[in-house]
Formats: C-alpha cells, sequence, structure tokens
C-alpha cells in the first residue's frame, strides 16, 4: 500500500461510551456520537496545538453503543470498516472513539487483526461525558476525552510507527484531577479494575512530550493483516473465570469451539484434590476437561507459564489435556483463541497458533 506522505487527514470511527456521550437538549435528530464528534473535533480545532489544520473523516456503527454492551456481531461492523481498502492510503492514521470497559478487549482484536497495517490506529476513551448536561451544555472540564484525543493526533501527526495503540491520560488518585498521559501498545493493555478509571500496561510510554512515544527494539508487524484472513469473527469461545464455588456442572460447552480459562495469580486452578490418583468432583477443571474432551473441544489456561506444573494442581491440569497459553493478557488469550477459531483452526493448529507471536502480543515473556 502507498501512502500518500504529505496526507494531513485522519479518519475518526465513532463507536460510542462515554466518549461519545452528549447531553440531549438539542439537535434530538442527531446520535449522541454525532453530537460528541462536533464537541471534540471543534475543541481541538479551536486549541493550541500546531496540527489544528489537520482535516477529519467521520464514519460511525449502525448505532452508538456503550461498550459495556459490545458483542461480537458489533464487533464485525467494527472490523468491516477496516475492511475497506482505502482508508489505508487516504488517511495519516485512525482514532476509534470507545468506551472503557471492553477497552483491553477491542484493544487486543485490532492489534492482531490489523498487524501489519501501515498508518497507526489509536483508541481514544473518556471517564467522564466531553459535555455537562444543563440549559446550555457545558465543556466537562474534568473528563480526560479531549486530553486522549488531541494526544492521539500529535501521535499521528509525528509520524509513530503503525501499529494499534490506546491513549490514555490516567486520574491522579482517582479524584478526578488531571494524571500521567500514557500511550499503550493495544495487545499490552490490562482491563480498568473496579474502583479505577485507570489503564495499565506492562511497557505503557508516559508521554512528556510526543516525540518519546516509542518502545526501543521492538519490531513491529509488517505483513501479516489477519484481517484478511478471517471472513467474520465467530463467537465461538467460552470464557471462564475461576472462583471458589465454582461448578463446571453447572456450565454448557455446547457450540463451543474452545474454552478459555482464567487462573489465579500463582497460575493454579482448582482441580479439588491433593494427590492425583485422588477422586475429583464437579468443582475441579479436571471434570471440566472431561466434559470437553467428551466433545473434541480444547481447553486453554490463561494466563498461565508453561512452567507452571511445579504447581501439583496446575501441573495435573495440564497432564490431564489442558494447554496453555502463556506471557500475555487475559484478554489478548481469549481475542487471540476467538480469532484462530475464527480461522476455523482445530487442536494442533489452534494450539500452534496461539503460540505464534503476532505483534508483539507476548509481553509478559521471561527474559
Amino acid at each position: 500500500m502507498e501512502i500518500c506522505k504529505d496526507n494531513k487527514k485522519i479518519l475518526v470511527v465513532l463507536t460510542g461510551g462515554t466518549i461519545c456521550s452528549a447531553p440531549n437538549e438539542n439537535a434530538k435528530n442527531q446520535s449522541q456520537a454525532e453530537k460528541a464528534e462536533q464537541y471534540i473535533i471543534s475543541d481541538f480545532k479551536s486549541s493550541d496545538s500546531k496540527y489544528k489544520d489537520v482535516e477529519f473523516d467521520t464514519v460511525k456503527l449502525e448505532k452508538d453503543i456503550l461498550s459495556e454492551n459490545m458483542t461480537v456481531s458489533v464487533w464485525n461492523q467494527l472490523l468491516n470498516i477496516f475492511r475497506d481498502k482505502s482508508i489505508w492510503t487516504k488517511y495519516s492514521g485512525i482514532i476509534v472513539l470507545h468506551g472503557t470497559d471492553t477497552l483491553a478487549y477491542t484493544s487486543s482484536l485490532l492489534s492482531l487483526l490489523l498487524a501489519g497495517a501501515p498508518i497507526p490506529v489509536c483508541l481514544v476513551s473518556a471517564q467522564l461525558p466531553l459535555m455537562k448536561s444543563g440549559k446550555k451544555p457545558k465543556k466537562e472540564s474534568r473528563t480526560n476525552g479531549y486530553a486522549n484525543f488531541r494526544a492521539s493526533v500529535e501521535l499521528i501527526m509525528n509520524a509513530i510507527a503503525p501499529n494499534v495503540y490506546v491513549v490514555y491520560r490516567n486520574i491522579a488518585n482517582d479524584k478526578h484531577r488531571p494524571g500521567s498521559l500514557f500511550v499503550h501498545l493495544g495487545s499490552h493493555l490490562r482491563q480498568c479494575q473496579n474502583y479505577s478509571n485507570n489503564f495499565y500496561s506492562k511497557d505503557q510510554v508516559k508521554i512528556k512530550n510526543i516525540k518519546n512515544a516509542q518502545w526501543e527494539g521492538v519490531k513491529f508487524e509488517t505483513d501479516t493483516f489477519y484481517l484478511n484472513k478471517i471472513r467474520e469473527l465467530k463467537d465461538s469461545v467460552l470464557l471462564i473465570m475461576p472462583y471458589v464455588g465454582l461448578k463446571y456442572s453447572r456450565i454448557n460447552i455446547d457450540g463451543a469451539d474452545a474454552v478459555v480459562h482464567g487462573t489465579y495469580h500463582s497460575d493454579t486452578v482448582c482441580v479439588e484434590r491433593k494427590f492425583r490418583e485422588e477422586n475429583y468432583g464437579e468443582s475441579s477443571v479436571l471434570y471440566l476437561l472431561d466434559c470437553c474432551k467428551e466433545k473434541g473441544i480444547s481447553l486453554f489456561l490463561a494466563p498461565c507459564d508453561a512452567e507452571a506444573y511445579s504447581y501439583d494442581s496446575t501441573g495435573d491440569a495440564l497432564e490431564h489435556g489442558a494447554e496453555c497459553i502463556s506471557d500475555t493478557t487475559l484478554e489478548l488469550a481469549y481475542i487471540k483463541t476467538l480469532i484462530g477459531c475464527s480461522m476455523n483452526l482445530k487442536g494442533k493448529e489452534l494450539k500452534e497458533f496461539l503460540g505464534c507471536s503476532i505483534n508483539y502480543d507476548f509481553a509478559y515473556k521471561k527474559q
């Protein structure tokens, strides 16, 4: 793809979420995303940024969606936007306005499927809406949405390396005061925790000036672009989180092509026995493994180091047939499995796919 080096145009993709929320007092025939688009772009155009003459085109989903309502079918709508080959030569970069609740899942998805894209893609969210409600809506000074958008524009215009990024200013002490502005590699982002408005990743870069956002020694993808390898995402992967009291007899795995099972912090899961010759019941992951074997479904523990055999419980599960997804976030492990199953990979082929590096996704690999 030949990129126009002198291009000063950015595509803004509107999905919804808090950053696309707006007061309903006027222009009631517009979607909230369309109103938010006007607020955020006009604010940037009136700023003191030296890039305020950048042109913007916008495209939106069929309807605004809060990110907690994200589904695989909505992801497919979003991916269809990126299937348009003209956007990769027409724009200097792409900014996706997205809610915070499922941000890490979507950033992982785009990081893998758009690996090798020729221009940068930045996901931008906000912890508060852009405007305050009232008779005359006023700019919300506490939101980080404007700062995140501006930083993304400036990163793109400063020719940050093509990749998928999340640009987000954390909140100091969660008291709605400005905190540090970070750039994250999309495949490394972790979900925002409850009782927090902040996002983190292992190798996040704090922006002191726009030009310092880079990762030394990291070679990004150049020609993978897995989006061309799938027709659409299939909603066929079951993600299970461990908790005390979980009984696997209550879980229906019919229709699943694979199961991704989360682990406790030490890469462990419940096997409900101390010695491997002991019996186990419905609270044991071994029970679930037996169910998966009967249906020919792969079960992956994630994140789970391949050396976790040192734990009797995890070693028991691995010897019983569970597979490991190591060195990534749980969000990315789920997404990567979803992509593999959407490519109709099974068994050994799926395992090999999950073990291959895509766009520097093994962020937590031990040195």
